[in-house]
């Protein structure tokens, strides 16, 4: 029993130590660097995948809303663009004042000093009005045939007599003039007069592209003007409406 005694005191020495010893620091083996995932986008980290799908949330958004701007852009110029009887209409509304007076002179006061500027103002409106028509130009129906209101699409009829009655103001107008100038006030005014109607040719090369039908809808209406295009030798304006001078 002693002899036990005596091996426990000496195997509980021992263990004391191991117990009591310093720990002993082993050196690790150096871990390889870890490569960089490719294609991480700046500003988003590893912890913070969510910042990946803001990003591209923010970007489906911000894509949408421009596609939105440009659609509500693209209607807004064609709500702003007016038809054709809207411009003819405000054309009549300009130029009325300056055919009366055409149609109002008399020998006495039918000289090139009063007749050019009246011609002037009706030249000035019609070329105001040319790019107004050039900017309907591969618009949709709807808008080159809206009325005046803008609330119905008017029949290619309805608009010819809209047309017509303009291209009738202005060559009776002209009309009346040819008749009271003579001597050398007719050799000087009517080279202004058939400037005028050259440019109602350029306007109505505009209409008949955008109005498909209404040439033939315009001839009998213009019938009482054709001595009038005869005397001032408008051929291009007959020729594109199809008339022999």
């Amino acid at each position: 029993m002693r002899s036990f005694s005596t091996l426990s005191l000496l195997v509980t020495a021992a263990l004391s130590v191991f117990t009591n010893a310093a720990p002993i620091d082993l050196p690790l083996p150096a871990l390889p660097a870890l490569p960089t995932p490719s294609g991480v986008l700046s500003g988003v980290t590893s912890a913070d995948p969510a910042g990946l799908k803001l990003r591209a949330v923010k970007t489906v958004v911000s894509d949408a809303a421009e596609g939105v701007e440009s659609k509500i852009s693209t209607l807004g110029a064609r709500d702003d663009s007016p038809s054709v009887a809207v411009i003819f209409t405000n054309i009549q509304t300009e130029i009325t004042p300056y055919t009366e007076q055409l149609n109002c002179l008399v020998p006495e006061n039918a000289t090139l000093a009063i007749i050019t500027p009246i011609v002037s103002q009706i030249k000035g409106s019609l070329l105001n009005a040319l790019p107004q028509l050039q900017a309907l130009v591969g618009q949709e129906l709807s808008v080159i045939l809206a009325s005046v209101e803008g609330d119905v699409t008017l029949t290619v009829s309805e608009l010819a007599e809209i047309v017509g009655s303009v291209l009738l103001l202005i060559f009776t107008a002209l009309g009346a003039v040819i008749q009271i100038v003579v001597g050398e006030v007719s050799t000087d005014v009517l080279p202004i007069l058939t400037d005028l109607g050259c440019t109602v040719t350029s306007l109505m090369e505009v209409v008949v592209t955008l109005v498909g039908g209404i040439v033939a809808l315009l001839l009998p209406l213009l019938a009482p003007v054709v001595t009038v295009l005869s005397v001032l030798e408008l051929n291009d304006f007959a020729s594109l409406l199809g008339l022999s001078l």
